[in-house]
């Protein structure tokens, strides 16, 4: 019986012999491969994007956000009695809601921040002593907010980083003074930095927290409010003991808002857990679809093999004859093909892999989206070539291992 290296030295000497037909044949195992892997990165990418959204906003937590509407339920929202989303809803949920551990209104000011020539392009954001801890996101030099600066609408601030960096510089911020519009805050602490990635298909609006400026939230209230709008906030963040209370505690919100806002829809509860389970549906319907084109080219590329190697036994029948009368055995025959089969769709999928990375590198450079080429995805796209190899080679190999070897040796 031949030996396995030898029949992988044949296998390679034949596709050496035809390196243009070889190259083609497997054109369709390359354009295969390289949709699998330009998928799976683009899934993998936006699998990480969508968990790193989520993380900033806690599994555990429940954002209420200030709603504009349009239509009915504008006119709905303009004939009830409602104020909007206020700052005693968070008090209101606080109060009536056992679930909860922790409920921070955060009002958002457009406001100038100044220190001598330096300007920051943070926002200003009203919030309570506990958004820290509602958060996660907490202060690595000085202090966060206090109940007591709550209490007393001390003109205070917490900054972040890339804040700290446009006004400071690289010295220490902390008991220094900026001016906010014309009023003077002391700032008392810097938060941990954040990395937060922009995204082009982003589940949740996030901005970069690294530019934001905490003000307590009584101060916002008393001195950059909407005249006509004395309590309004934008947003209410909610925290939730454990995370498998969110969708019960969720739906407790539902109806205690209901109630304070007279039936107005003029907010909306996002669950960001929720929201990733979604992201990840949508997911896995785009790589249904994405791999129903990818299998479609490797059902095209492994019928390609099949007709190209089924030629090839028609033109080998000779050689083919010599070796059976030589000693070789329909095994010997059945493994030469197959080996040749395999090698010619393995190295399309090499080419294939390359060029998927190539291709998802493509994609994150121009169109802006992340992508990762994992090593799982390599070793399925892989996989799935020399698969492709052996279920489109079998036939073939077959058909030269039948043979006769006395027709073979006659054939012309």
């Amino acid at each position: 019986m031949i030996e396995y290296s030898e029949a992988l030295r044949v296998g390679i000497d034949s596709i050496l012999a035809h390196k243009l037909r070889a190259l083609l044949t497997a054109l369709g195992v390359v354009f295969g491969v390289a949709a699998v892997v330009s998928m799976l990165s683009i899934g993998e990418g936006a699998r990480r994007e969508a968990i790193a959204q989520i993380r900033l906003l806690g599994t555990n937590n429940i954002r209420i956000r200030a709603a504009q509407r349009a239509g009915e339920q504008a006119a709905q929202i303009e004939a009830s009695p409602s104020h909007g989303l206020t700052y005693d809803d968070g008090l209101l949920i606080r109060a009536n809601v056992p679930s909860v551990v922790g409920a921070s209104p955060l009002k958002f000011v457009d406001a100038e921040v100044v220190r001598g020539k330096r300007r920051s392009t943070g926002r200003l954001i009203g919030t309570d002593a506990d958004y820290d801890q509602i958060t996660n996101f907490r202060a690595s030099e000085g202090r966060f907010l206090t109940p007591l600066d709550v209490r007393e609408a001390k003109r205070v601030c917490v900054i972040g980083t890339e804040v700290r960096h446009q006004l400071f510089g690289y010295g220490d911020p902390i008991n220094r003074r900026i001016r906010v519009e014309d009023d003077w805050f002391t700032v008392v602490g810097v938060m941990e930095p954040r990395t937060v990635h922009e995204s082009k298909t982003p589940i949740l609006k996030l901005r970069d927290i690294n530019e934001d400026i905490y003000v307590p939230i009584t101060t916002a209230l008393s001195r950059f409010t909407d005249v006509d709008h004395p309590d309004a906030v934008e947003e209410i963040a909610v925290r939730v003991a454990k995370e498998d209370q969110v969708l019960p505690t969720s739906d407790l919100l539902k109806r205690l808002l209901a109630r304070a806002h007279y039936g107005a829809p003029d907010y909306d509860i996002v669950i960001p857990a929720e929201l990733l389970a979604q992201s990840q549906r949508t997911q896995r319907l785009f790589n249904i679809v994405m791999g129903s084109i990818a299998a479609i080219s490797l059902l095209v590329g492994g019928i390609g093999i099949m007709n190209i190697m089924l030629a090839n036994v028609t033109e080998r029948t000779s050689e083919i004859g010599i070796r059976r009368s030589v000693g070789a055995t329909e095994k010997d025959i059945l493994a030469q093909f197959l080996h040749e089969t395999v090698l010619v769709s393995g190295v399309g999928g090499v080419i294939g892999i390359v060029l998927g990375a190539a291709m998802a590198k493509g994609i994150n450079l121009f169109a802006g989206w992340e992508t990762v080429v994992s090593l799982s995805s390599v070793a399925v796209a892989f996989g799935v070539s020399v698969f492709v190899g052996v279920v489109f080679g079998i036939y073939p190999a077959r058909q030269a291992a039948r043979l006769d070897p006395v027709e073979a040796l006659r054939y012309e």
